[in-house]
């Protein structure tokens, strides 16, 4: 029993590892299209829409090749895309929320972004293993 357990929590850290690395790349595209934005003047709202809209297809690509790789609920793609586009529409929402609240209490965006995206990198992952991919 404890070495079930230990096998499933080794498999999961790997998992959660590995989808951290890709969430890495893809949030480095996301935050450095945020940033630049925000630099040039543009509503943090929207360089969030924009940054973030960016990452989602390179995690997309890149977590369906080395983190979801035991397959989709869905049959076709372009639902799979679907479901992870509808996702990431709520962790944008989720991400406006956070930077909006923090901002309320004096803090940045930049430092108020960089909270939001370690909660929204939790709710990616367990959104996605729960209703998107195979488990």
């Amino acid at each position: 029993m404890a070495k079930l357990f230990i096998s499933r929590s080794s498999s999961l850290a790997k998992t959660i590892g590995k989808f951290f690395v890709v969430g890495a790349i893809s949030t480095a595209v996301d935050y450095i299209i945020y940033s630049v934005l925000v630099y040039l003047g543009v509503a943090y709202y929207i360089a969030i829409v924009i940054g973030y809209m960016t990452g989602l297809l390179v995690n997309f690509v890149l977590a369906r090749k080395t983190v979801f790789t035991k397959g989709s609920r869905f049959e076709k793609i372009h639902h799979e895309f679907l479901a992870v586009f509808g996702v990431s529409i709520l962790a944008v929402g989720l991400n406006i929320l956070i930077v909006w609240f923090l901002a309320k209490f004096g803090i940045d965006y930049y430092s108020g972004r960089a909270v939001a995206l370690i909660v929204v990198f939790f709710f990616n992952y367990y959104a996605r293993k729960g209703f998107i991919y195979v488990a």
